[in-house]
Formats: C-alpha cells, structure tokens, sequence
C-alpha cells in the first residue's frame, strides 16, 4: 500500500512509544520502507497531539494527515489499524483535487 502513498506524493512517517530498538525490529520485521520514530521516554509528541493514554506511556492509534501548507486537515481515530492507511488515502487524494 506504501507505493499508493507514494504515487501521490505523500510521506509517511510511523511514530510510536517503542524505543528506537524496538521500532527498528518491527519495521523489519514487517518490511516497512518509511521511517518509524522512537517518542520514548519522554513522550513528548503523544502529548502536543493530545494522544498519550494516561497514566500510562501507549498512545491512542491515530493518523494525521497534513497538507503541503503544512496544515492538519484530517485526523483518523477511534477505528481499527487495518483502516487507517486507507482512510489516509482516502483524506489524501481528497486534498489533492
């Protein structure tokens, strides 16, 4: 589904609490080919888009979708990880017409 992405141009990035370790094993193991990002151990970025569980240190599963202005115009939450990446290229070819 990565190559959909890319045909529109899109990037896409994977950020979770996992460390840095972590996330490399299971890109590999999954063989994703965009960059996943470590927010641990300060949770820094759950918490400036409001998605860190609390107390704890997971994250609601969310996607954000942001334009080439660098605006947020859709955000995917509260559904199942198998329909984020096509609700996101739903949202994305709608930005692009």
């Amino acid at each position: 589904m990565i190559s959909q992405f890319e045909a529109l141009d899109a990037k896409v990035v994977g950020v979770s609490a996992d460390t840095f370790a972590s996330q490399g094993a299971f890109a590999q193991q999954n063989g994703f080919t965009f960059p996943l990002l470590s927010d641990w151990p300060n949770l820094a970025m759950m918490d400036a888009f409001g998605v860190k569980n609390e107390p704890g240190t997971s994250a609601v599963r969310s996607t954000f979708i942001f334009g080439t202005d660098s605006i947020l115009h859709e955000v995917i939450a509260d559904q199942d990880a198998s329909d984020h990446a096509p609700l996101a290229l739903e949202a994305i070819k709608a930005l692009s017409n």
